[in-house]
């Protein structure tokens, strides 16, 4: 063996012997206790926070000097909800020795088990996160250097923790933590990432490289980060830099979303139902007060949009703008929901009108195809929209329905402090009822059949069902001329055909009914909508016309529908109703049908809201004028065209129908 190698092998040996002697002799003869709260006060110093420790402390010097304390805690801030902002039972920090003979506390690796650690926001935008040194550095002496005192944490690992985040005035949202992992990369400000953990229940990954948390609490302006995201059913991935150096972060990356089931992103989103399949790539840029994703591209199922989104922060409140465009959006998903039987066809769900007040913004959406979850297709939809102080301004909305057009306004006013309400002027004209029916798969029902709307309705904004309950307003449908081929009324459940089979005899047997006209004009006043003869149908061979309310507050329906037969058409009258009642709910209405001897009290329990009274809207409907050759100008509110008397005609049935009409005279 060479002399070099002998000596080097020997030398080595004996420095290993001697480093063997020392680390003995120090564990044996340093009081490790009084070391080891040494380095906790350099975290104190480091944090500018209270560290106690109320349990165990030790100190091992081998294989690597490391402190172990139990039952530790950091205090929180003065405002914070609690004493501790940090509860930790176990804490075990393992001290790098070459830094240490340098005066540098730097922690090889830090041990957390089961730490319990709150993270809160106050009224002020301040937190509790953000560390403060303990008393100021001292300056350092003439023509000196001053002390040095480096903190820092090489890598971190954490078992079963809890972090809890309470953001001033929200509900507080809980993390619990199975693992995680950060380990600083050599020679570079990165840090490797390994989390798994639960958040509202659902169970989830984050991996991949972030800025380390010293930069990331010194608000570095070029933070890294390149993470991959994973829970059941989404993947997620961001890979660029964000800039902490603002009051507000601002990122520059390139970020993708893939779901293909909603469950696991619905339970992370606290709820919120994130329609799927679903992919959103964007590109985010930041400039000083402005974070832009331009490109934004989002597809759900098999439509997709694209454009641009920017969030301003340099103004008095938060900024967004919008920019979309769509060759196609389809909300029906083209999934059969299974029904669920309810007793209110206005759900009670309340409009999410906090997420209005907190911003300002406009948006400009264009879709070139737009089907709605009912199925209803729009075409060339064109909406613009602005928000400012908790107002939301929809308008126009423009759009193409079954040859005809729609458009209308939406206003919603959700300040803090005053009663929401909403707004709603929606107005058709022109659809062709024939061209609605193909399109939503029942093509031959109808043919013809334009039809003109409006719904103006202004109510309260809390719910669809309080909207209703005090809505005030008018709604107002007229169909024009239309044939009706089959029986497409069985569509609409067993309350319409019931009603058709009663008040239009032989309507089974017939190929096809020619509908002369259809008018609905409600007005609504208080959440009641009333009809005073103002809903009327009128065909070849029947007239029909309807008063009575709907209550909106409690869905009740209170109807009274008086057909009668045209003269001259060969329809006998022994199977015609002399009236129809429609009582119950909207959700679960009930049919029933009279007799000449109670259609009298029939019709005025349908008019007593209107009335006072039980008699003066019924005796009208039962007047000559419920006989009303035109009872859809009447309807109107337009005079009935004059027309000469018919002559008078003989027929087998004429005793019949003469004793009816002198009936209800």
């Amino acid at each position: 063996m060479a002399r070099w190698l002998r000596y080097t092998l020997f030398g080595s040996a004996a420095f290993a012997a001697l480093t063997v002697i020392a680390i003995a002799i120090l564990v044996h003869t340093v009081d490790a206790e009084r070391y080891a709260r040494g380095w906790l006060e350099e975290v104190r110093k480091a944090t500018g926070r209270e560290l106690r420790v109320g349990g165990r402390l030790a100190l091992s010097l081998f294989p690597q000097p490391a402190v172990v304390a139990e039952d530790v805690t950091i205090a929180n801030v003065p405002w914070g909800s609690r004493r501790e902002m940090a509860r930790i039972p176990r804490l075990e920090a393992r001290v790098a020795l070459l830094p240490l003979l340098r005066g540098e506390v730097r922690i090889a690796r830090l041990v957390l088990v089961q730490p319990d650690v709150v993270l809160e926001t106050n009224a002020k935008g301040e937190n509790n996160w953000t560390f403060g040194g303990g008393k100021p550095a001292p300056k350092p002496p003439a023509g000196g250097q001053a002390p040095r005192r480096v903190f820092g944490i090489e890598a971190l690992d954490v078992e079963r923790g809890r972090l809890a985040y309470r953001p001033h005035a929200a509900e507080a949202v809980q993390l619990d933590v199975d693992r995680l992992t950060l380990e600083k990369r050599t020679l570079v400000e990165v840090d490797d990432v390994v989390l798994a953990a639960t958040l509202r229940g659902q169970p989830f990954t984050l991996q991949g490289s972030m800025g380390s948390v010293a930069a990331l609490l010194a608000r570095s302006d070029a933070w890294p980060v390149d993470l991959a995201f994973a829970t059941s059913g989404a993947t997620a991935s961001a890979r660029g830099r964000i800039d902490w150096s603002g009051a507000t972060p601002a990122a520059n990356m390139d970020v993708r979303i893939e779901a293909g089931d909603p469950e696991g992103l619905s339970k992370l989103a606290g709820g919120t139902q994130i329609p799927t399949p679903l992919a959103v790539s964007a590109k985010l840029a930041a400039t000083r007060g402005e974070q832009r994703a331009d490109p934004i591209a989002i597809t759900v199922g098999k439509t997709s949009a694209a454009g641009r989104v920017a969030y301003r922060t340099d103004g008095p409140r938060p900024f967004v703008s919008a920019e979309l465009k769509s060759p196609g959006l389809d909300l029906s998903s083209g999934r059969k929901v299974k029904s669920v039987k309810s007793t209110r066809v206005f759900s009670d769900a309340p409009f999410p009108l906090v997420a209005l007040r907190g911003l300002d913004g406009d948006a400009v959406i264009t879709l070139d195809r737009l089907v709605l979850p009912n199925g209803v297709p729009l075409e060339r939809v064109d909406v613009r929209a602005k928000l400012k102080g908790g107002r939301l301004d929809v308008q126009p909305i423009a759009a193409m329905l079954a040859g005809g057009t729609v458009g209308g306004s939406l206003v919603v006013e959700a300040a803090a402090g005053r009663g929401a309400s909403i707004a709603l002027d929606v107005r058709g004209k022109g659809i062709q009822a024939g061209q609605l029916s193909a399109a939503l798969g029942r093509k031959g029902d109808f043919s013809g059949g334009s039809t003109d709307a409006a719904i103006a309705l202004r109510g309260p904004g809390e719910s669809m069902r309080r909207f209703m309950a005090g809505a005030n307003g008018e709604i107002r449908i007229v169909v024009g001329p239309m044939r009706v081929s089959g029986l497409p009324l069985e569509g609409g459940g067993d309350v319409l055909a019931n009603i058709a089979d009663a008040a239009m005899p032989g309507r089974r047997r017939d190929p096809h009914t020619d509908v002369q006209c259809v008018v609905v004009r409600l007005p609504v006043r208080a959440g009641i909508a009333t009809s005073q003869r103002s809903m009327a149908y009128e065909t070849t061979k029947v007239n029909m016309v309807a008063a009575g309310t709907i209550d909106f507050r409690t869905e009740a329906l209170d109807l009274a529908i008086r057909p009668t037969v045209k003269e001259g058409l060969g329809v006998g009258v022994a199977n015609l109703a002399e009236l129809v009642k429609v009582t119950g709910t909207l959700a679960n209405p009930s049919i029933g049908l009279d007799t000449l001897g109670s259609a009298r009290a029939a019709l005025s329990v349908g008019g007593a809201v209107l009335t006072g009274g039980l008699s003066l809207l019924g005796e009208r409907l039962l007047s000559s004028q419920t006989g009303d050759p035109a009872p859809c100008r009447t309807a109107l509110g337009q005079p009935a065209a004059q027309s000469p008397a018919p002559p008078p005609k003989k027929s087998e049935d004429e005793g019949i129908v003469g004793s009816v009409r002198r009936l209800f005279r």
